[in-house]
């Protein structure tokens, strides 16, 4: 194909950071003809959960080159990086405070993101109700694209594209059309289970004093859980624990929209965490309904396949991974920041690279850059659930601070420095 880029006709699949990272970059490059399409039937149709933290040489490369830094500014939260570990009687072990004035991570919720990303694109990028059904290769190395709406009962107007992009998260139903249906997503053996609370500082004061507006762990008697905070206040929390695939269904929880969530909410305190602090079985009990199941997948560490030359994935929907180091996201907007620079590097030029030199140049790139980062993560996942590994991960990450036992002590000075920077605004 011979083709510029900037006149080809780009179809992005999927709704996501990534997505619509990537669709802003291309547009900003001088691409005319993308489009996003998304099988949610409106913006706020699905729940957008709780926070992530952007790393300065991954996710936020992406908000640099999409011109957003000022946006991310305004709605990031660098007291977001706090961590703290604790135990189940409530006690308060570690915690590593933040420091504003050497933020590299700062948190944004992903309601946030999406909207700061969303809101960026030209008008009408963004195609509704549009659920991906297939796709196959027709003449002039094109691809025609099958869509249905939300519910499948209507087959929409076929999509003709001269590249595509899935974007569309770990069960990606691209994703097989790339891969040749090789390398399928494994279950990691680990299943989440995700409340939220609203009004934390007034619902659950001791939880919302642990979490310090940041991210609380505690890791015992085989459970991990996880509690963060948003920017409105209210805290996210999931216990996960070691389960086989099925468990969520073979435990017959109702996870409807409509339910109260009683069965779980029950089955929380009364089983797996009967022994733990009265705290975080009223957390549990002001958690609003419905709760969310969180089935853990990850790619295959050893996955390649033969890249084409007008198809590709990024991503969960090319390489998704276990959240215990924060990096899916990162590395997913960086998939996204990279392939728009890769593609569009010569744009200006009277002559371009073969559109399949870029991906394979591009998929060659974010597998390595994804395996590293599945090492790292995977490192973290295994120290969560086994004994001796606990105290292993709360050193890698509380840093020195592990050290310290004048915790209180510590967090003051910071807090000090904090507050002295935000008065002569070099922080917010």
């Amino acid at each position: 194909m011979n083709k510029n880029i900037k006149d080809m006709k780009i179809v992005i699949v999927g709704c996501g950071p990534s997505g619509l990272g990537l669709a802003r970059v291309l547009q900003l490059k001088g691409c005319k003809n993308v489009k996003v399409y998304e099988r949610s039937t409106h913006k706020y149709s699905r729940l957008q959960g709780s926070s992530l933290d952007l790393h300065v040489d991954l996710g936020q490369k992406l908000i640099v080159a999409a011109g957003l830094e000022n946006e991310f500014r305004v709605l990031s939260r660098p007291d977001g990086e706090c961590f703290s570990f604790g135990d189940k009687n409530g006690n308060l072990k570690i915690r590593k405070p933040f420091l504003k004035i050497s933020s590299k991570r700062p948190e944004i919720d992903r309601g946030d993101l999406r909207d700061i990303l969303m809101d960026s694109l030209l008008p009408d990028t963004i195609e509704w109700d549009y659920h991906f059904k297939s796709l196959k290769q027709i003449e002039n190395d094109q691809v025609e694209l099958t869509f249905t709406n939300n519910d499948g009962s209507i087959i929409k107007k076929p999509v003709i594209a001269d590249l595509v992009i899935g974007c569309d998260g770990v069960h990606s139903k691209v994703r097989k059309y790339v891969t040749l249906d090789q390398f399928k997503p494994e279950y990691m053996g680990i299943t989440m289970i995700e409340g939220e609370v609203a009004n934390a500082k007034n619902s659950c004061p001791e939880i919302y004093n642990l979490v310090n507006q940041g991210l609380l762990f505690v890791m015992e008697d085989g459970i991990v859980m996880i509690a963060q905070q948003k920017t409105d206040g209210n805290i996210v929390f999931s216990f996960a624990q070691k389960v086989e695939k099925d468990w969520i269904k073979n435990q017959g929880f109702d996870l409807s929209p409509t339910s109260n969530s009683s069965d779980i909410k029950r089955f929380l305190k009364n089983k797996l965490i009967p022994k733990w602090s009265p705290i975080f079985h009223k957390l549990i009990d002001q958690s609003m309904a419905p709760f969310k199941p969180r089935v853990l997948y990850r790619a295959p560490i050893n996955q390649e396949w033969k890249s084409q030359s007008n198809i590709t994935i990024i991503g969960d929907a090319a390489h998704s991974i276990s959240p215990f180091a924060g990096l899916g996201c990162n590395i997913a907007l960086y998939d996204s920041y990279e392939l728009a620079t890769i593609l569009t590097k010569d744009i200006d030029c009277i002559s371009q690279k073969p559109l399949l030199e870029k991906i394979e140049n591009f998929e060659n790139n974010m597998l390595n850059r994804w395996r590293t980062a599945a090492k790292e993560t995977m490192e973290n996942e295994n120290s969560a659930f086994l004994p001796n590994g606990i105290e292993a991960l709360k050193k890698r990450i509380g840093g020195i601070y592990y050290y310290f036992n004048c915790i209180l002590s510590v967090n003051k000075v910071v807090n000090y420095i904090n507050y002295l920077t935000d008065l002569i605004l070099l922080t917010k």
